[in-house]
């Protein structure tokens, strides 16, 4: 989520360093390249975020809520 973050941020703060003219060009391709790989890698770990929430976290609390004693 930090990463999807901080591409989400990426572009507005290179608008306004346009903006407070501290950059010549808004968004330049090297910018658009680095955020659409933030998104990509965003994407691919939330994928597997869901994936381990759907198969395996109920495999773990099923056999945590039969097979594990509290004391």
């Amino acid at each position: 989520m930090l990463i999807s973050a901080a591409a989400g941020f990426k572009i507005p703060y290179k608008v306004t360093l346009y903006l407070l003219d501290k950059k010549e060009k808004p968004l330049t391709e090297e910018d658009i390249k680095e955020f659409l790989k933030l998104s990509l890698i965003s994407i691919i770990l939330i994928i597997i975020a869901a994936f381990i929430e759907v198969y395996i976290t109920p495999k773990i609390a099923t056999y945590l809520l039969t097979n594990v004693r509290f004391k």
